[in-house]
């Protein structure tokens, strides 16, 4: 006496037809390659096309700023506020 295998009834009902998993992995790698190539691209943007310069430090404000502006010299608050700033 032998009874057919509960879990052979069940897998074929509860299985996706084989045209809709292809879709979707499809769809997957599809959707995968896109990120992957923009994020590639992106850095490499970035990275390859875009040469690294390496500024000097800046010696006080840009020209043009209210602080070079002025030729007066500094009151003495304001040098103790100088000397507490750049200490």
């Amino acid at each position: 006496m032998t009874s057919p295998s509960p879990t052979s009834a069940y897998a074929a009902e509860d299985r996706w037809p084989a045209s809709a998993l292809r879709v979707v992995k499809l769809l997957f790698r599809s959707a995968y390659w896109t990120v992957s190539d923009f994020g590639w691209v992106w850095l490499g943007m970035t990275t390859l096309t875009v040469p690294l310069i390496d500024e000097p430090a800046p010696d006080g404000p840009p020209p043009g700023h209210p602080e070079r502006l002025s030729g007066l010299p500094l009151t003495s608050v304001e040098r103790a506020l100088e000397q507490q700033l750049t200490g």
